[in-house]
Parts: C-alpha cells; structure tokens; sequence
C-alpha cells in the first residue's frame, strides 16, 4: 500500500468550506478510482492549514493524477477555497496502518 501525502489549506474562516468540498465531492470521485484503498483529512483550524493522506493500492496509482469528470469537478471546489499554498506531493510507502474504528467516532 502506498499513500499520497498533499498539503495545503484555506483561510481558517473558510477551513469548513474547505472540509466540505473534501468530504462531499473529493471522496466520493476518489472512490470511483481504481486503486483507491481511503483517505484521512487533518486540518490546523487556527492555521487553516491542511493535510490530506490518501491511501492506494500501488505506487503508480499513488503517483497518477485521476482525470475523471468528477475528480476535476471536485478540484475546481477545492481550487475556489484553497488558499494557494502547497507543498510538493509526496508518495510514501505505509508500512504499518492501525485505526481504530470505534474510537474514530463521527468524523
């Protein structure tokens, strides 16, 4: 398994729009790719800073840019809200993975 590692944020007064645009359109069109195995969203709300770790089947896939119509749909709504700063992507391979489900709660 590999994971992508993308950071970045939105202004913390917009950090909600910003976990809407992941929660409601990203993750649903990720989960419409082939290889996608999940995701964990963190966020600084003081910061509004970011870091979203999706987790995939193989290092090619972790790589890839989906290009699906509704992966750059949800883009475009993270695009309006972002703001602006990134650092480079990472890839990384997971070489353990532990959650905890029932802790997990309602996220």
């Amino acid at each position: 398994m590999y994971a992508q590692v993308v950071q970045g944020g939105a202004a913390p007064e917009r950090r909600d729009e910003m976990n809407s645009a992941v929660r409601d359109h990203l993750i649903p069109a990720l989960q419409q790719e082939a290889g996608y195995a999940g995701a964990v969203n963190l966020e600084n709300r003081d910061t509004g800073h970011g870091m979203m770790i999706t987790f995939w089947d193989t290092e090619a896939q972790a790589a890839g840019m989906p290009t699906s119509p509704a992966f750059l749909q949800a883009l475009g709504r993270i695009a309006m809200v972002s703001s602006g700063q990134r650092e480079p992507i990472g890839i990384w391979r997971v070489n353990v993975l532990d959650i905890d489900r029932s802790r997990a709660g309602a996220l």
